[in-house]
């Protein structure tokens, strides 16, 4: 569908740009220009917060103050919106900068920035498990993950050990900013993040006897300190798996 957006704008056919175009301004009239990347951009936002219930085109328009129809000019349809979403997070991801020779701290550096990458796109687990993402995979979507079992390899995991440790690294930094993370960076109204324990507040006398020991006895720990307790979990499993 081709058309000018509403500022105007002659827009760009889907996936592409005019031959000898000059670069689109950030802005025009006090609003963002529509790109496809800024355009799924505003739909990451929509699934942090509300989840993929509420991504619509319509949905993503309000929240770049555009009708639904300027999106058309830029993406086909909701199906090509997640593949442009899918696209941009692949632009996001770390690439893995493993060496053998110092593994641990290594493994440590990529997992950080492994947490980083998923709190920055909050709400795309969800996505993955509401809607068929397996069409827009592709190579450069999966080579970190083949460059971490590459890094397990080396280390002289077999073949089916080195599976097992990718599986448990990517479930344990995803797990955690699904979690413990997405509860502080995202809480629910009125409550205080920094003095959530995991221990439900006020359980009735007798109830939760451990859980109440363990909130009583142990200081409320960040989440960057925390995390890095798993990565030290983690890091003496995969040492014993050696």
């Amino acid at each position: 569908m081709a058309g000018a957006d509403d500022a105007g704008t002659l827009a760009t056919p889907p996936g592409g740009h005019a031959a000898g175009a000059r670069r689109r301004p950030e802005f025009r009239k006090g609003r963002p220009t529509l790109t496809r990347e800024r355009i799924a951009r505003a739909a990451l936002e929509i699934l942090g917060e509300a989840g993929p219930a509420e991504l619509t085109m319509r949905a993503v328009g309000t929240r770049l103050g555009v009708s639904p129809r300027a999106l058309y000019n830029y993406v086909a349809d909701r199906r090509d919106l997640l593949g442009e979403i899918v696209a941009v997070c692949r632009s996001d991801r770390p690439q893995p900068r493993l060496d053998p020779d110092r593994w641990q701290e290594s493994l440590r550096v990529h997992c950080r920035e492994l947490r980083v990458w998923y709190r920055a796109h909050p709400g795309m687990l969800a996505l993955a498990r509401a809607e068929d993402l397996t069409p827009f995979a592709s190579a450069d979507l999966l080579r970190p993950d083949d460059a971490l079992v590459g890094f397990f390899l080396d280390l002289g995991f077999s073949p089916r050990n080195a599976y097992r440790a990718w599986s448990i690294t990517v479930l344990q930094v995803a797990g955690f900013a699904e979690v413990w993370d997405a509860w502080h960076d995202r809480p629910p109204p009125g409550s205080d993040p920094a003095a959530w324990t995991g221990v439900p507040p006020d359980p009735a006398a007798g109830e939760l006897p451990h859980l109440r020991r363990v909130a009583a006895e142990s200081a409320s720990e960040p989440p960057d300190v925390l995390f890095e307790s798993v990565l030290t979990m983690l890091i003496a499993g995969l040492e014993a798996m050696r």
